[in-house]
């Protein structure tokens, strides 16, 4: 059988069961069967448990060998040493997908725990395939599934896939994606991966045509050889980044005590992303970032930057941004010079890369001049917009329409967009954030609203210039390394 249709029930179930709910809400099968029934738009739920007869309005099951025909997804929330049979149960019935919720297992590192995981991992395989324990659970919009936090998280399936040991970290990145204009295919918390493990959510993200970008958050790797093998592939078939925790001596020691992995070494992760081209990424932000620079920038080789920014020492900290993020300055010719410095103000501003058109609120036209001149230059591969406010209504609302009297041009914040698409280049703006009055609600509310224009029309938005050529960094090196 091949990986999507082994993996089929995991995310476009026809009906989905939850053993373990009981009267209180707050208990981890009642919160589960709860999102599912906010989020799931009419998909066939059924709440089982042997100790209440109704919930929620619905019927309980009082055992799984009484379920209806139609369910291929079971989800368990049950004491860690009732769960083998629960399993047991779904292979006799043919139920040929289940997530384990429950924790008490490896991770907590008793002999007791280490067996009841073991039992499971003897119960999985060819007739029942079974993602945990001690995991969320499977986020699949198109297939109306969501992670147990997740009822609020957005219904229209994206191209990101996301598999994670931990799922504190599925829940951050699922519910911080839209804050970064993408959304997910599907993301997976696995947990202690008794089964389904990382090798098969990679083959599985490598042959879903829907997913055109993976991540991964993990602590370890059960089978490092075969998840060399099937890394490589994808990361040369799609931008593939991994967070890798337990690096450090805390970091592997708090690993063990959370999935029970071995972290690996430093150096042996170090070779890992060398020899596969998969990204690495220190943090979730990091890899957020390095998300979103996929998804909105189009595809980059050139490694050099043009900087546009209002002040000289906003553009000296954007040069050694680019420095450090192994990018560089492109240098303009004579030419280009002379024609910026033609339209620049004749003080404070300056025609050289990092251009400083010497105040954060430039008139509209003169910002689209210059913004054509480095793009028609042949200097540079990408430009990055950093100390420029690009909305009118910002600089009203920061108190600047009483000394400019182009307040009547609101075509301002499509000058990032009109480049993009006129000359096809990577386009960055950096939007930085505070800074405003303290009442100023109104100044984030148009932040967002600009920063999910920018996004929906191809323009990359970060809130540090750091960030922004961090970001830039890694398509260029996956453009240059896919040759």
């Amino acid at each position: 059988m091949d990986i999507i249709s082994e993996m089929k029930s995991f995310f476009y179930p026809r009906a989905v069961a939850v053993v373990g709910v009981s009267r209180d809400s707050w208990k981890f099968g009642s919160a589960a069967f709860l999102a599912l029934k906010k989020f799931g738009s009419g998909l066939p739920l059924y709440p089982v448990s042997g100790r209440i007869t109704e919930f929620m309005g619905a019927p309980v099951y009082q055992s799984i060998e009484a379920l209806p025909d139609n369910v291929d997804l079971v989800i368990i929330c049950l004491p860690a040493a009732l769960v083998p049979e629960s399993v047991r149960q779904c292979k006799q019935r043919g139920i040929r997908a289940v997530v384990v919720l429950s924790g008490g297992f490896r991770e907590i590192g008793t002999d007791g725990g280490k067996r009841l995981e073991a039992e499971l991992r003897m119960l999985a395989g060819s007739e029942v395939r079974v993602i945990g324990p001690n995991c969320f659970g499977v986020y699949s919009p198109g297939g109306r599934l969501t992670i147990v936090p997740g009822a609020e998280y957005p219904q229209n399936p994206g191209t990101v896939g996301f598999f994670a040991q931990s799922g504190g970290m599925t829940e951050d990145f699922c519910g911080l994606a839209r804050d970064y204009g993408f959304t997910v295919s599907q993301a997976v918390s696995y947990g202690n991966a008794c089964d389904v493990n990382e090798v098969d959510l990679a083959e599985y993200f490598l042959a879903d045509e829907r997913t055109s970008v993976v991540a991964a958050y993990l602590e370890g790797a059960r089978n490092g050889r075969a998840f060399f093998d099937v890394v490589r592939r994808l990361a040369a078939a799609k931008p593939t980044m991994i967070l890798k925790g337990g690096l450090t001596p805390s970091g592997a020691k708090a690993a063990a005590s959370h999935t029970g992995s071995l972290a690996g070494s430093d150096s042996a992760w170090t070779a890992f992303f060398k020899q596969t081209g998969a990204i690495q990424v220190f943090a979730v932000e990091e890899l957020l970032d390095a998300i979103a620079a996929f998804r909105h920038l189009p595809p980059a080789r050139d490694d050099r930057v043009g900087v546009l920014c209002g002040g000289g020492g906003v553009g000296v900290a954007a040069s050694d941004a680019c420095f450090r993020a192994g990018l560089r300055m492109g240098e303009f010719d004579d030419e280009t010079r002379s024609k910026l410095a033609k339209i620049l103000p004749p003080t404070g501003a300056s025609p050289h890369n990092p251009v400083d058109c010497d105040n954060p609120f430039p008139r509209p036209t003169m910002l689209k001049a210059i913004l054509e001149i480095l793009a028609a230059s042949g200097a540079i591969g990408s430009i990055v917009i950093d100390k420029i406010a690009m909305s009118v209504k910002m600089r009203q609302l920061l108190g600047y329409d009483t000394q400019v009297g182009w307040v009547d041009e609101p075509w301002l914040e499509e000058i990032p967009v009109l480049i993009r698409s006129r000359y096809g280049l990577p386009v960055l703006v950096v939007q930085r954030e505070g800074g405003e009055p303290l009442e100023g609600v109104e100044c984030e509310a148009e932040r967002r609203r600009l920063r999910r224009y920018y996004q929906e029309n191809g323009v990359a938005v970060y809130p540090t210039v750091q960030r922004a050529l961090s970001a830039l960094a890694r398509v260029v090196a996956y453009g240059r390394r896919k040759g």
